[in-house]
Formats: C-alpha cells, structure tokens, sequence
C-alpha cells in the first residue's frame, strides 16, 4: 500500500541479477482486465483468490515476487510466501504512505474512503506486514540506499 514494493523490487532485482514479477501485473495478464476492474467486477474474494493462484505458480529460484499490500491478508498466501523465501516489509508510517498514494487511482479499496478508513485499512494489516522476515523502513530514504541494505541482509 505504497511502500514502494514494486520500484524496490526491480531496483533489488536488477541489482542482484535476479527476475523480479509482479502478482498484480499477473493477475491482470491472466484476467485480461485491471485490479479495479476486477474488484468492481468479480469482487475482493475473487481477486484475492487470484494472488493465492499467482504464488502458487509464480515458484523458482533467482526471482523476487512483489505483491500488493493485501496479499497478507490470506492464511495461505503467508504460509505460500513463507514456504518461498524470505518475506519483506519495506516499512513506512502512515502519513507518508497516504504522502505517496495520494492522487493513486489504480487502489481500489482506497477509492472514495476517507483518511480514517484508509488508516483503520493500514492498521488491520499492520500486525501482519510486522511478521516479516525483514523489516526496512523506507522512510526518507532513496532507493539505491534501501537496495542497498536489502543486498547487504539478503547476503549475510
């Protein structure tokens, strides 16, 4: 939700040699339409289903997998990601993810919700993004500097 996860990713992946893939740009090849779409379409479950799908397919060496920020929000999908590899949380307090999302319209459960539905959203996630294998805060930091650290953790 703003994190940053799919610019870190291909910057890390690029850094490190390895293939990076996108669930929502998975999702969205296979269903022929956008995460909105979908969502207004087929609903949350549907979609939500869809990410299970994309980890269970999506398996190999040398590859790191960004998702979107909802992905936790299924048993399975963290017993997957576990079962995969290390599982990162690139860290960021909720002024400045709300900083970075504003004008976003491609998020569909921050369309037309006001701030203190966006932050109770953030919040029933965040005790879950906080069971990550790594944790980075992204705050203020560019992103050579947090691909950086994630190389320097990923190789120790």
């Amino acid at each position: 939700m703003g994190s940053g996860k799919t610019t870190i990713g291909q910057a890390l992946a690029d850094k490190i040699g390895y293939h990076v893939i996108d669930t929502d740009k998975w999702v969205e090849n296979k269903e022929q339409m956008s995460i909105s779409e979908i969502f207004e379409k087929k609903g949350e479950d549907y979609f939500r289903d869809l990410e299970t799908q994309a980890l269970l397919e999506l398996q190999g060496d040398h590859m790191i997998i960004t998702t979107g920020g909802g992905i936790i929000k299924k048993d399975r999908n963290r017993e997957i990601m576990a079962s995969q590899g290390e599982i990162i949380y690139l860290q960021a307090d909720f002024d400045e993810l709300l900083r970075r999302l504003e004008g976003d319209e491609t998020r569909p459960l921050l369309q037309q919700q006001d701030k203190e539905r966006i932050q109770a959203l953030y919040e029933s996630r965040l005790e879950l993004y906080e069971q990550a294998d790594i944790i980075v805060n992204t705050v203020g930091r560019s992103v050579l500097g947090i691909v950086a650290e994630l190389e320097s953790i990923l190789k120790s």
